[in-house]
């Protein structure tokens, strides 16, 4: 019953609703005295129930001797229930793909010369990196100085869609890896993407994008990031980049 509830659920059914169906499914017909012991739902609750279901096609009813009798739908219904479903949220995500875009396009009337966001935890880091990708043109190099291994190794699976949509892009990228992490830089390597390596023993990680300055870690019980958008900070940190880019030891 659990686990056939659980994929009702995905196509739209409550706990309650699925009890109600699949009592009906199993009695054939039924009045709601018979449908509510056979469900243990309580009496008072059963005509919304049985009102939603219809509204979804998947009951109906007759009327014998000025009483009400219930009976389910095939269960051919369920497939049309999911398609229908499909089909809405295909049009949601189109609503906010334009949504996206059409926020995009807004103009930023006297936009700051230095702004930063503090970001917390995991989800919060990859929002942060979602706004990244957003900053990136094929005019960009994305300069990233890695940590030690277990500094990144939790978000290895979300950087490989940064690293897709960068690609996917034309976007460049030189990476300063750790001297022990060679097999994910073959991962990363592409015509797009420069490597180097160096004796790491970091735990945050920092990088530039144009005027964009960001740094994290995520070691912490709390993974912490900071995004900072200033002309001066980007610019001192690309050159502090360029530099063991260029040392020797690279």
């Amino acid at each position: 019953m659990d686990n056939i509830s659980d994929i009702l659920a995905k196509i739209g059914l409550s706990l309650q609703e699925s009890k109600v169906y699949l009592a009906l499914l199993e009695l054939q017909e039924a009045q709601t005295g018979l449908l509510c012991r056979t469900s243990e739902i309580a009496s008072s609750n059963i005509y919304r129930i049985l009102d939603s279901l219809m509204a979804k096609g998947l009951v109906s009813y007759r009327v014998q001797n000025n009483i009400k009798v219930f009976m389910a739908a095939p269960p051919d219904v369920l497939n049309e229930l999911f398609l229908e479903k499909q089909k809405n949220l295909e049009q949601e995500r189109k609503q906010v793909s334009e949504l996206v875009s059409n926020l995009k396009r807004r103009s930023v009337d006297n936009e700051p010369y230095s702004n930063y966001k503090y970001f917390e935890g995991i989800p919060s880091i990859k929002s942060m990196w979602c706004e990244i990708n957003s900053s990136m043109s094929e005019k960009s190099v994305v300069k990233v100085h890695t940590a030690k291994m277990e500094s990144y190794a939790g978000l290895v699976g979300f950087y490989n869609e940064h690293h897709k949509a960068r690609v996917k892009n034309k976007v460049k990228e030189q990476i300063i890896f750790p001297e022990e992490d060679t097999e994910l830089a073959k991962k990363r390597k592409d015509k797009h993407t420069e490597i180097k390596f160096m004796n790491l023993d970091n735990d945050a990680e920092w990088g530039v994008l144009d005027d964009l300055f960001f740094i994290q870690y995520v070691t912490s019980k709390v993974p912490r990031a900071f995004l900072i958008k200033d002309k001066i900070f980007a610019k001192t940190f690309e050159q502090v980049f360029d530099k063991l880019w260029q040392s020797e030891n690279s």
